[in-house]
């Protein structure tokens, strides 16, 4: 019955209703009306058209509530409950993993990755965590502010806090000056805390932008339809949403730049390489997740979009556990089961000196590698390799004061530049002469 009407060329849903002309406007274009089929009654305002798989444009109405048929989506309670319990656990295992960190901060690998780093990622994830729960809440304003606070607060404090351990990678590496460079702890963590000052300020003018517009009259809170036809609340997407998910896929590419301009770094226990994989994993499901929330999320149901928000933090958060700190404490137990097999196969006399080889006055014609066992050949090498390093080192610091006797090459406070006053190392001479020429 609608096909023949114009041709078939309007606009109104064969299967939900029916074109009917306008008197008066003849055949000419538009001069037709949709109207619902019996059992279907007109959908709200903002929620009048549908495209169909070639993206032409179509008015749809929904089923009547009439006649006993439900209307309303409703939520599965076994799998919110399921995946309730399943954020729960990962954070009970988020909570542990930052003690375990506390409890082994000067251990060689959490120690070299900076444990106030690492307890900040924790932080930023366990936000993470709680996002998804938040999410869980039926739909109302408190929910609609609150959900954003905890995603991006967690967001910057996790990823702010691997780009800047990127940023210390890069800058290590990129030195050329005398003296060593070092990015401090302290330093990045007053980085990061500029970070989230700047994140607060932005929620903080987003909040007061929403509640402007609740006291005006306008809902944060919108009616989707699913394609079956249930109706859902939900929360209203805003422009400020684009530019939030802009902004963060902009600093993780800025995460990504830092981690290929060090890919030549030489760190300990590959860590450039795995905070460069949960940045470009953040990146690549953050982007799917937005362009796909972008075009289905008005006709999602509120379960399978509950269900994408949990696989979003499962391959994110998750994973971002397993790469940073998986590999630490392996590494960590290692160490401890190498050296417990070292000590319990290392013979007692393996660092004596033998023959006088500890101060050099033996030949070497005169030993006879065929008569010393593998375990005496070792202990002699590292006794050698230990000489050399001490000489390698007396050499280095011999005509060069910019150089600290300090470990790890840096000066004190006071005394981190090299750089001395013009004629102080004649006059030092000087004296030096002085002092030599008295009788």
């Amino acid at each position: 019955v609608n096909s023949p009407i114009f041709g078939g060329t309007h606009n109104c849903d064969p299967q939900s209703t029916k074109c009917l002309p306008i008197h008066g406007f003849g055949t000419r274009r538009g001069g037709y009306r949709c109207a619902c089929l019996p059992g279907f009654v007109p959908p709200p305002a903002a929620n009048t058209t549908v495209h169909d798989q070639y993206g032409a444009t179509f008015y749809r109405c929904v089923p009547s509530c009439g006649e006993g048929k439900q209307c309303s989506a409703e939520v599965d309670l076994f799998l919110r409950t399921f995946i309730l319990a399943a954020q729960s656990f990962c954070i009970v295992v988020t909570v542990v993993l930052a003690v375990v960190v506390f409890r082994k901060r000067k251990c060689k690998t959490i120690a070299a990755g900076m444990w106030t780093i690492l307890e900040t990622i924790l932080l930023g994830i366990l936000l993470l965590y709680a996002s998804v729960i938040v999410h869980s809440f039926s739909p109302s304003i408190e929910r609609c502010l609150f959900e954003p606070w905890f995603r991006e607060l967690g967001f910057i404090v996790c990823y702010g806090a691997i780009i800047l351990k990127l940023y210390r990678i890069l800058m290590e590496f990129r030195t050329r000056k005398a003296h060593r460079w070092v990015v401090r702890d302290k330093d990045l963590l007053k980085y990061l805390s500029g970070m989230v000052l700047i994140m607060l300020a932005y929620l903080a003018a987003w909040t007061a932008t929403n509640l402007n517009f609740l006291r005006e009259g306008f809902s944060l809170l919108t009616i989707g339809y699913t394609d079956s036809g249930l109706h859902f609340e939900a929360c209203k997407p805003l422009w400020w949403d684009y530019v939030t998910e802009t902004g963060e896929l902009l600093i993780l590419l800025f995460g990504l730049h830092l981690g290929l301009a060090a890919r030549n770094a030489t760190v300990q226990f590959e860590e450039r390489r795995f905070l460069c994989g949960t940045v470009a994993v953040e990146a690549v499901v953050s982007c799917v997740f937005y362009i796909l929330r972008a075009l289905y999320w008005e006709s999602l149901h509120p379960d399978q979009a509950f269900l994408a928000a949990f696989a979003r933090s499962q391959l994110t958060n998750t994973l971002v556990l397993m790469l940073i700190f998986t590999p630490k404490l392996w590494y960590q137990h290692k160490q401890v089961r190498d050296s417990r097999h070292h000590l319990s196969h290392e013979p007692s006399d393996a660092y004596k000196p033998q023959d006088g080889i500890l101060y050099g006055d033996v030949d070497v014609a005169e030993l006879n590698l065929a008569d010393m066992n593998p375990e005496d050949i070792r202990a002699e090498l590292k006794r050698l390799y230990t000489q050399l390093e001490v000489l390698k080192n007396k050499t280095i610091r011999q005509n060069n004061p910019h150089i600290s006797k300090r470990r790890g090459g840096r000066k004190v406070a006071h005394r981190r530049f090299s750089l001395q006053k013009r004629g102080s190392r004649e006059k030092a001479l000087q004296r030096q002469q002085r002092c030599s020429t008295r009788p």
